[in-house]
């Protein structure tokens, strides 16, 4: 059978089927595009709360002693919050269109919310007589600054993607290492915060039960679930 193309040349694309029907196949979900709308909508909606975030959070990056003073401006505080749940839907996004967690966007969800749970019990177990509230609340909610942080390191990652168009295998592997060091680098800074009260051994053990344990319980979830 002959077949004529324009210019006599037969253009190809140089992404593989796969990448490019699952890529076609997620956001032609219903679910998943009202959703992505939804994401686009919050970030310009409430884009002023990022610009007045930027500084105290570049702050909080560098210092400990930041995340205990964010929680002095309960108005910072509160913008800080709303914006960390709207990154939150961002990043659950991305770990649904690249599988990071499953490929069910309901069970990634669930384990995510399990985590926020499960470290909030443990923040509520762990003694905790010598600490302040204000020092409790600080530490607690420094994983709220760093959801922020990590959702537009991987917004930067995607936007990336979309333009050189990585293999996706690898894309995975870069978002648990953007994963991995912003928590990290979340755990440094509240240790440092306690090693304020506590010994450094106890800080250490705190952390584990507070940090740790929780990681250990959302890794061991995407890896059953996957």
């Amino acid at each position: 059978m002959i077949q004529e193309f324009p210019n006599g040349r037969l253009w190809m694309s140089d992404e593989p089927l796969q990448a490019l029907a699952a890529e076609t196949s997620w956001s032609q979900e219903p679910v998943n595009s009202v959703l992505a709308l939804v994401a686009i909508v919050l970030l310009i909606v409430f884009i002023r709360d990022y610009f007045i975030l930027w500084t105290p959070i570049t702050r909080c990056l560098v210092r400990p002693k930041a995340n205990v003073e964010m929680e002095h401006s309960v108005q910072l505080a509160r913008t800080r919050n709303r914006a960390s749940i709207i990154m939150a839907l961002s990043m659950l996004l991305i770990c649904d269109r690249f599988h990071l967690i499953s490929s069910s966007m309901p069970i990634s969800a669930g384990v995510l919310a399990g985590y926020v749970v499960l470290r909030r019990i443990l923040s509520e177990l762990i003694p905790h007589k010598r600490l302040s509230q204000e020092i409790r609340t600080a530490v607690r909610r420094t994983l709220y600054t760093f959801t922020i942080v990590l959702a537009a390191v991987m917004l930067v990652t995607v936007g990336l993607w979309a333009l050189l168009r990585w293999d996706e295998g690898a894309m995975v592997w870069v978002f648990l290492a953007e994963a991995g060091a912003v928590l990290l680098l979340s755990m440094v800074r509240e240790g440092e915060i306690l090693g304020a009260t506590y010994h450094p051994l106890v800080s250490f053990l705190y952390l584990c039960a507070l940090e740790i344990l929780p990681a250990a319980g959302l890794i061991a979830a995407a890896v059953l679930v996957d």
